[in-house]
C-alpha cells in the first residue's frame, strides 16, 4: 500500500484513485460515526480526499497516510460542527426507521434469534451514541476500521496515551451499558 501512496505523492492521478478506493470506505465510516446525515458523511469524504491529493505533497511517510487522511476528515467534521451545519451524533452504515446501522442478522436460530440480535444491535448502537465524541472516535477508528492506536493518535492530534485512555473509558462506558446483554450472552453459551 505504501507503494501506491508513494506513487500518488509523485503525481499520479491512477494511484491517487486506487489510494481513494481502498480507504474511502474507512473515512465515510469514521465521518458518518460523527456526523448524522449520510449525504453530509459523503460531501466531507469527498472534501477530505481533494484535500488529501492537494496536501499529498506535504506527507512526510508514506506508512503515515491512513491516520493523516483521517486527522483531515476529523478536522472537516469539526470544522462543520462549528459552523453550525453539522452536530455530532452516531450512525454507521445504512440505517433502519429507528435509525440503527442496519447489518446483516444471522438467522439460524429463528425469527426470535433474529429479534434478540436486531435488539442487541440497537442497544449497542444507542450505547456508542451515548459516549463522548473523542471516545466514539476511538472506538470506531480501532474497533471498526482497525487502526492500530498510533494511527488514531497521528488522526485525532494526541498521544497514544490518550488514545488508549480513551478506549478502555469507552469500553468500561459500553461494558456498563450493555452488561446485562453481556450477561445474557454468558449465561446462555
Amino acid at each position: 500500500m505504501q507503494a501506491v501512496v508513494v506513487q500518488a505523492r509523485s503525481g499520479s492521478v491512477e494511484a491517487f484513485a486506487e489510494v481513494y478506493r481502498i480507504y474511502q470506505a474507512g473515512v465515510y465510516t469514521f465521518i458518518l460515526s460523527q456526523v448524522r446525515e449520510p449525504e453530509l458523511a459523503a460531501d466531507l469524504t469527498q472534501q477530505t480526499f481533494v484535500r488529501a491529493w492537494e496536501s499529498l505533497h506535504g506527507l512526510r511517510q508514506a506508512g503515515a497516510f491512513r491516520g493523516w487522511l483521517h486527522r483531515i476528515a476529523a478536522n472537516l467534521v469539526r470544522d462543520e460542527v462549528k459552523s453550525g451545519r453539522a452536530r455530532l451524533e452516531v450512525t454507521v452504515g445504512q440505517l433502519t426507521d429507528d435509525n440503527t446501522p442496519q447489518t446483516p442478522i444471522a438467522t439460524d436460530g429463528g425469527p426470535e434469534d433474529a429479534a434478540l440480535r436486531s435488539e442487541l444491535r440497537r442497544q449497542v448502537w444507542s450505547a456508542l451514541k451515548s459516549l463522548p465524541a473523542e471516545q466514539r472516535g476511538a472506538v470506531v477508528m480501532h474497533h471498526l476500521e482497525g487502526m492500530p492506536v498510533s494511527e488514531i493518535a497521528q488522526a485525532m492530534g494526541v498521544r497514544p496515551g490518550t488514545v488508549m485512555s480513551r478506549l478502555a473509558r469507552a469500553r468500561e462506558a459500553l461494558r456498563k451499558r450493555l452488561s446485562q446483554y453481556v450477561e445474557a450472552e454468558a449465561r446462555d453459551m
